[in-house]
């Protein structure tokens, strides 16, 4: 019997808000900036769900895509044009960052009936942000923000020139997605600060890469500016400064279409 996923997106939107009650006003506002402010702020919320299983002969399918629908919008629907901290019961005592959201949805998509061959789910927190939780390493269906890694992706662009043999220079509009791992730390419900990694990514890479030809570029040496090597130079510049969580994959499209993925 043949073995495939279906992947099914749903949208909502909630408002949150980031605050520690064990923390004074100060250290929230350092720690959250304007996401601790009142009043709270919404998202467009998407979330992304992956069922695996066995293809039905008779069929053709893992599960009927309109009843995975169905469950899904009853599931969001609890969600959906709510306050996170103050209309749902998941955040008393966790706060509801995309992470958290991540594994909130996790727990309840896996114990029903329906979906309880869930492989993967992503919640968006925006087109540039989401976080993930897999099935994979996951030896029960409910799982602790504190015990389990959780992907985060964040999402840069640059642009980015190669020199030719005629020394023509072909221009290249660049997508990175940089994945970073971890368990949720309980008191910021985060794997990593977002806003440090953008300030390392700016500093580090950006800088040096965007509206750069990057055939001249001396870190490259006497390698060719493959899209491979250029890979694995983002990971070398990255990795040594992550703030938390540990460098999980790195993703650079070009404008053909064409990925390349640096994995640990």
């Amino acid at each position: 019997m043949s073995q495939s996923t279906l992947t099914k997106r749903i949208e909502f939107s909630a408002s949150h808000r980031y605050h520690n009650p064990s923390w004074d006003a100060g250290r929230n506002r350092a720690v959250f900036g304007i996401c601790n402010n009142e009043p709270s702020h919404g998202h467009n919320y998407l979330l992304e769900v992956t069922i695996g299983g066995t293809v039905d002969p008779i069929t053709g399918m893992i599960i009927n895509l309109y009843d995975l629908k169905r469950v899904l919008v009853d599931i969001v629907e609890e969600f959906d044009h709510k306050h996170l901290n103050l209309d749902t019961p998941y955040f008393q005592e966790i706060i509801p960052t995309t992470e958290n959201l991540a594994v909130v949805f996790w727990n309840i998509i896996s114990q029903r009936p329906e979906t309880k061959e869930v492989e993967s789910v992503r919640v968006y927190e925006g087109e540039d942000l989401f976080s993930e939780v897999r099935a994979e390493g996951n030896d029960s269906r409910v799982i602790t923000p504190a015990h389990t890694d959780i992907r985060v992706t964040r999402r840069y662009r640059f642009s980015s020139g190669f020199s030719g043999p005629d020394n023509t220079v072909s221009w290249s509009s660049c997508i990175l997605d940089i994945t970073i791992s971890g368990p949720i730390a309980p008191d910021t419900g985060r794997v990593v600060d977002i806003d440090t990694v953008d300030t390392l990514v700016q500093q580090q890479i950006l800088k040096r890469f965007h509206q750069q030809d990057l055939t001249n570029l001396p870190a490259f040496g006497s390698q060719p500016a493959s899209p491979e090597h250029v890979s694995c130079l983002i990971q070398s510049l990255l990795e040594p400064h992550m703030p938390s969580g540990h460098l999980d994959t790195i993703t650079l499209t070009d404008s053909q279409g064409t990925a390349t993925q640096f994995c640990r």
